[in-house]
């Protein structure tokens, strides 16, 4: 339980330094992948029955949480980049 906590606070501080850090933008979507597969760990009991199956609806679930976590990296990686604009004033 207590991994988990750290891992999860250290994929949000991941996303913040890459904004803060000035990676490419394109590297949201290379996070985006960690956090993807991290949520779909966390919720295994609810994707193992998908997993089994392989129906379409595998994929269309897959598709919808990685955009939903390129979101959420976006999010994390423009409040890093924006702290970052604030302290370089």
């Amino acid at each position: 339980m207590i991994l988990r906590g750290i891992f999860s606070i250290s994929l949000l501080a991941i996303a913040l330094y890459a904004g803060f850090a000035r990676f490419p933008f394109w590297s949201i979507l290379l996070i985006a992948i960690v956090f993807a597969i991290a949520y779909v760990q966390s919720k295994w009991y609810l994707w193992k029955d998908l997993f089994q199956t392989e129906e379409l609806k595998l994929y269309q679930s897959l598709a919808i949480t990685y955009f939903i976590q390129i979101v959420v990296v976006a999010i994390f990686y423009l409040l890093g980049s924006g702290i970052a604009r604030l302290l370089n004033q």
